[in-house]
């Protein structure tokens, strides 16, 4: 399976801090593949959808966090022999059942179903706000989503307004909008007079 997701996707996806996904790869727990971004020309690291699966395990069994690396790098690789199938209960050791199904298939169903909508939701054309990401069809950068979201609207809001976009544009235009903070400096920061204005 290919390496899709940024280290901000995995930690959003599976609700753990992006230190978690960085500090797995720097005990070589997994390992990231180095590409362009759907719309950068800078180099990313990706990671497979596995990586969900292993982090929405770990963050739910919170004694796992306790076990050894080389436990950690046998869960991992147990699951990444599970890639593109579904999930099925494993036995990491003997009295330890893990039901990965019931723990990680809601998690691992919103990567799988995020990775889909990204693409077929999410363009960026340098046309359209100098190449500022959005959802396709429109004129509505998934930051202006995930503003409105952060503001109290909900997803039925933006149903509401706009009937003709599918509410999967909605989600995935707000979590790539939380996973790929916008470049530059905050509009007022640095300039607390304007922030008074």
């Amino acid at each position: 399976m290919a390496a899709e997701l940024t280290i901000n996707e995995v930690a959003h996806i599976a609700d753990v801090p992006p230190r978690s996904v960085e500090k797995a790869i720097e005990t070589g727990i997994m390992t990231p593949v180095k590409r362009r971004g759907m719309f950068t020309k800078t180099r990313a690291r990706f990671l497979n959808v596995d990586a969900v699966c292993y982090f929405a395990t770990v963050g739910h069994m919170r004694f796992l966090k306790e076990i050894p690396v080389s436990r950690k790098k046998i869960l991992m690789k147990a699951i990444r022999g599970m890639a593109g199938t579904n999930l099925a209960p494993l036995d990491l050791e003997p009295g330890l059942h893990l039901d990965l199904p019931m723990i990680a298939g809601t998690k691992l169903e919103a990567a799988r179903a995020y990775m889909v909508n990204k693409k077929r939701h999410i363009t960026s054309d340098l046309e359209i706000f100098g190449g500022v990401p959005i959802i396709k069809g429109t004129r509505i950068p998934v930051y202006a989503v995930s503003g409105r979201l952060a503001d109290g609207d909900t997803i039925d809001d933006l149903l509401e307004d706009y009937p003709e976009i599918p509410r999967e544009a909605f989600v995935a235009a707000d979590i790539y909008a939380r996973t790929h903070p916008e470049r530059g400096r905050p509009v007022a920061a640095g300039r607390p007079w304007e922030a008074a204005a």
